[in-house]
């Protein structure tokens, strides 16, 4: 009997400590209202987060409280512990999988994790938090990594290491999904501009939370909480940095896409510093027969730094001010010898890309491109000159011994060499800087009148080049690519080939399917041209219109020429033409309304 009576005085005795009974306080049910540090990782979390030990920003949850609407939280793109959203795996799973770390799993197995329905794929797939994300992850895998990539090899194992990092990497997959987001969005043929994905008014209705969800805003911003909070992972240096540029890659394409031009370099600028710093380091401290952890680190580093060297040397093609790091450290092509030919047609393709970075540094100075100089620049050294024309000889030697090289080794022989559009698009890309190149002289826009059988060929070659992507694409579905093709080709051969025909001739390519290719516009080149047109051909002495490159004189060609797009919210889109005349004084300026 005493000790039942002692057993039922110990709750009371348990008791004790208390003082004073708690405040009352009615049940809120309006949802949280800001986030709270938590110092320990709950229990439901992923077991490789507990044996990471790391200290993340979650939310505590309470019992029946509704779907939050903090405003940190859905402009930030934190997601919140306990309302079924499913969390994603963490780097050291994603080590195991790719090879990059050899270590064995960590106490405590699948049995720990929290209770939700598991997709049939493999393990380390990260899986989807609802259908807007599986159907953007769809497209990115399905259309966007091949519109992305449509000028390089089908054999470029870099569409593969893009796919594997966006189904298995956090920042990468979901810097992925915003992607996708966005240029599915740009396919469906929706406005698409910066002001527009950056929305910063909250959104207050159901309706406008749950598409708000939706928007590729909130997973850019989730891709790079995450991709700071990878250094607390223990992870590989290489291995992180490589995922780090990975991930600045589709940021710069999403930012392209979202005509959010100057982000987009900025991320290319540090893309280009940080992978030359990586390179630098890894060379100093490579060591023949090394584990196989840093060979493949090694050559994730190559890949990704390969795409950030591409667009470093294409963004000559249309920022007057950028200058490639990769043009003054590449020292593989200086002295080639004419009896070499490229191994694979990726490595002739960026082999070309330095030397039209080389050839736009000698014939686009700066006192020629921007028109505000009012004296006509010295020409480049002739030795310069000589020098370059003889690289983009010795590289067409080059480039034909390969394909001959390729044919000789194929059943059948390919009767039209110029089949393969990446081919195709070499060849115009390589005329185009031979010409620019060729026709800086003494007779400035006059000199190009003496390259219209090479113009003739150009086109050609850039028409083969937009019909096969049209045959693949659709004949009216617009295309996105980061990288530079046929535009300013196209461009190029509409400004300064004055044979009526043939400027025409690009001109309705361009006017076929919408193609944007970074900075460029399709759309918006042709309305360039089209004005240029106009004023060089315009109603000359007679009254009549120019039929014919002679009857156009040098004082009313267009010189230098450059635009800008302007879309200030305040007045519908245009862009802001600034042109010079050759041997005429003065700077023109006028406005072509979108």
């Amino acid at each position: 009997m005493d000790k039942v009576q002692e057993g039922m005085k110990a709750p009371s005795s348990n008791l004790a400590w208390r003082k004073r009974p708690r405040q009352f306080a009615p049940k809120s049910r309006l949802g949280c209202k800001t986030c709270k540090l938590h110092q320990f990782a709950l229990r439901r979390r992923l077991t490789a987060d507990i044996c990471l030990g790391t200290r993340d920003r979650i939310r505590r949850v309470k019992c029946d409280l509704s779907q939050p609407s903090c405003l940190k939280c859905r402009g930030t793109g934190r997601t919140c512990d306990g309302y079924g959203e499913l969390r994603f795996a963490s780097g050291t799973a994603i080590e195991a999988s790719y090879g990059f770390n050899d270590k064995g799993d960590g106490p405590g197995g699948h049995d720990s994790h929290p209770p939700f329905r598991v997709s049939p794929r493999s393990f380390f797939i990260l899986p989807t938090a609802g259908s807007s994300q599986s159907d953007a992850m769809s497209f990115f895998q399905q259309v966007s990594i091949t519109h992305l990539n449509k000028y390089q090899s089908l054999e470029d194992p870099w569409r593969k290491t893009l796919m594997f990092f966006s189904q298995t990497v956090p920042c990468v997959r979901h810097a992925a999904i915003a992607l996708g987001l966005l240029h599915m969005s740009s396919m469906r043929g929706d406005s698409v501009s910066k002001d527009d994905v950056r929305e910063k008014q909250p959104h207050t209705t159901e309706e406008g939370r749950l598409l708000h969800s939706q928007t590729p805003l909130l997973n850019y911003n989730r891709a790079i909480q995450l991709l700071l909070e990878q250094n607390s992972v223990n992870q590989d240096s290489s291995t992180r940095t490589a995922i780090t540029l990975l991930t600045c890659y589709l940021f710069i394409c999403f930012d392209h896409l979202a005509r959010d031009d100057t982000r987009a370099m900025k991320h290319l600028h540090g893309g280009v510093q940080l992978s030359r710093t990586l390179s630098e380091t890894v060379l100093r401290g490579k060591q023949p027969g090394g584990d196989a952890s840093f060979s493949e680190a090694q050559t994730l580093l190559d890949q990704v730094a390969s795409q950030i060297r591409r667009l470093d040397m294409q963004a000559v093609l249309f920022l007057l001010d950028w200058s490639p790091n990769y043009t003054q450290t590449t020292t593989t092509y200086l002295c080639p010898s004419p009896d070499d030919a490229f191994e694979t047609l990726d490595q002739a393709a960026d082999q070309l890309q330095t030397l039209v970075a080389r050839v736009m540094g000698l014939r686009n100075t700066a006192e020629q491109m921007l028109p505000t100089a009012k004296t006509w620049p010295p020409p480049p050294p002739s030795h310069s000159k000589v020098v370059l024309l003889g690289q983009l000889k010795t590289w067409a030697r080059q480039f034909e011994k390969m394909l001959r090289r390729e044919q000789d080794g194929r059943e059948t022989y390919k009767s039209n060499i110029g089949a393969n559009p990446v081919e195709t698009l070499l060849r115009a890309q390589h005329k185009t800087a031979w010409i620019f190149l060729n026709s800086y002289g003494p007779g400035r826009e006059l000199e190009y009148d003496a390259f219209l059988p090479h113009f003739q060929q150009c086109v050609a070659w850039a028409d083969e080049v937009a019909a096969a992507h049209q045959r693949y694409s659709g004949p009216s579905s617009p295309t996105f690519t980061p990288e530079i093709g046929i535009l300013p080709v196209l461009y190029i051969i509409g400004a300064k080939c004055r044979d009526p025909a043939v400027r025409r001739e690009a001109l309705r390519i361009l006017l076929r399917q919408p193609i944007r290719e970074a900075v460029w516009d399709g759309v918006w080149t042709a309305k360039v041209l089209q004005r240029v047109i106009e004023i060089e051909e315009g109603a000359i002495e007679n009254g009549t219109a120019a039929r014919s490159a002679d009857q156009i004189p040098a004082w009313r060609r267009i010189e230098a020429l450059s635009w800008v797009h302007v879309n200030d919210g305040d007045s519908a889109p245009r862009l802001d033409l600034t042109y010079t005349f050759c041997a005429r004084e003065g700077v023109y300026s006028e406005s072509l309304m979108l």
